[in-house]
């Protein structure tokens, strides 16, 4: 009877210590003289294949376990403006309790939804006894970018919190290498210029990421470049088994539910998700943070150049002229607050060159949102008209528009349940920011008009609009100072 027993191979002082080849070659002398060549080549292939192992053993355990290096999400940043889109039909109802925008980016990703704008990502690393030098960190695309994800935008509005080492990665770019970032906006500077992040033994080192992707969604992985113990190395970092994964900013404006921590509302506008950089970059104590800043910024993005600069709320309308009078819209009629920002931006946009000849022009686009009592009343009050039933003169001399920069849907102050808005009758406060244009360069200077718009559920379950009254206010700055009279 064979004597059999368990192999084992140990590592000591670079020499294997066992009898696996021993064993091998015991069977080939036994063998005969057909098998002789057959377990010869299977030799040759254990001798590979274990020199491979042994050197990978050397390599990986050589003064320990070798350095780790992982990236996550990091839902829990306290980052501004945590932005997603999830890729169904969300309502208010359908959201949890705010409680932070941690809380709402990771709720949005176990829907399924993804990061749009800006991805916050945490990458952990340990030298284990090793010389660790990290020289760059990169982002690498994983196959085509694609335009902007569609699915219903999720925004909540919070305050950023520095913590770890800042950093930024834009898709966007030709060369998307890390960038110096600050707490929120980063900068266009390179990182890796002057310094180098080196890894301690035990200690584990902290990159608070934000990888930012504004023009085409992407998906992704981390590079980065260093070396262990004077010897070059390149680190390939996923999200476990595949590719990170960004969103893209729509630039066409719609709707999306939003939060600044006090309940939900449902918000028309642009830009959603689009991150603010900054050149140069201040920490929290408003103290220039060295190296941040660039002669010449790349054009086509918003920052900011000082602690506290007022941007405005709202990006310039464009000088085009749209091609439809009534921009796209989806209207969930059996959602109150969807009807409510759908009349607001109908009823807003008019052009004199279509014939629109005052505010009554829009009532028949309208239609479709008021009960017919409403309807044959006149329609009630115009979004974009401070008196309801005129509008500027110049423009119907101009043959210029008007468009609906941004709609707010919030419940009165007598609704702060969000099960009011299922209710029979629903009472919202809609405030409406317009501006007034033509082609000339003729430019209006807008009001912000808040309208109380109170619905009626009617027997099918939609909502139509009974009642609009109105109250009017100065409207914030615009970003492109252009366009101020």
């Amino acid at each position: 009877m064979d004597n059999q027993r368990d192999t084992h191979n140990k590592i000591i002082d670079s020499t294997i210590h066992g009898n696996v080849i021993m064993g091998g070659v015991v069977s080939l002398l036994a063998g005969p003289k057909r098998t002789l060549r057959l377990l010869v080549a299977v030799v040759c292939v254990m001798a590979l294949v274990g020199a491979g192992a042994t050197y990978w053993a050397l390599q990986s355990t050589e003064g320990g376990i070798g350095p780790e290096l992982s990236a996550r999400y990091d839902p829990e940043r306290g980052d501004p403006g945590a932005t997603a889109v999830i890729p169904r039909a969300v309502k208010p109802a359908d959201l949890p309790a705010v409680d932070g925008c941690s809380a709402v980016r990771t709720w949005s990703h176990t829907q399924g939804g993804t990061d749009v704008g800006a991805s916050p990502l945490s990458v952990s690393m340990v030298g284990n006894g090793h010389t660790v030098v990290v020289e760059q960190v990169r982002a690498t695309v994983v196959g085509e970018p694609r335009d902007p994800l569609p699915g219903t935008v999720v925004s909540c509005a919070g305050q950023g919190v520095g913590k770890r080492i800042d950093m930024g990665v834009d898709l966007d770019s030709t060369d998307p290498i890390a960038l110096i970032g600050a707490a929120g906006p980063v900068s266009f500077a390179p990182y890796f210029t002057d310094k180098y992040v080196y890894l301690e033994n035990q200690k584990p080192e902290l990159l608070s990421l934000t990888v930012l992707a504004t023009r085409r969604s992407y998906d992704y992985v981390l590079t980065v470049e260093g070396s262990v113990d004077g010897k070059h190395r390149t680190w390939t970092l996923k999200d476990g088994d595949r590719p990170f994964h960004v969103s893209g900013v729509r630039p066409e404006r719609g709707t999306e539910l939003a939060t600044q921590g006090n309940g939900w509302q449902t918000t028309y506008g642009t830009g959603s998700g689009e991150r603010i950089r900054c050149n140069p970059c201040f920490d929290q104590d408003e103290q220039e943070i060295p190296g941040t800043s660039v002669a010449a910024a790349p054009t086509g993005y918003t920052f900011t150049s000082a602690p506290g600069a007022e941007l405005g709320e709202f990006p310039a309308p464009s000088k085009e002229r749209p091609s439809a009078t009534t921009p796209p819209l989806t209207v969930d009629d059996h959602d109150a607050e969807s009807v409510a920002i759908a009349w607001a931006v109908t009823s807003g946009s008019f052009d004199a060159s279509h014939g629109d000849t005052g505010p009554a022009a829009v009532l028949g686009r309208v239609r479709r949102y008021l009960t017919p009592e409403l309807y044959a009343a006149g329609g009630g009050l115009n979004a974009c008209s401070a008196d309801g039933s005129a509008w500027p003169a110049e423009l119907t001399e101009r043959q210029g528009w008007s468009v609906v920069l941004q709609a707010t849907a919030t419940p009165s102050q007598d609704q702060t349940d969000p099960h009011d808005l299922a209710a029979d009758v629903v009472e919202l406060e809609v405030p409406v920011y317009c501006a007034h244009l033509a082609e000339d360069g003729w430019f209006q200077r807008p009001k912000a008009l808040t309208a109380s718009v109170r619905l009626h559920r009617q027997p099918d379950g939609r909502y139509l609009i009974s009642d609009i009254g109105k109250t009017e206010y100065t409207f914030p700055a615009l970003i492109d100072p252009s366009l101020q009279p």
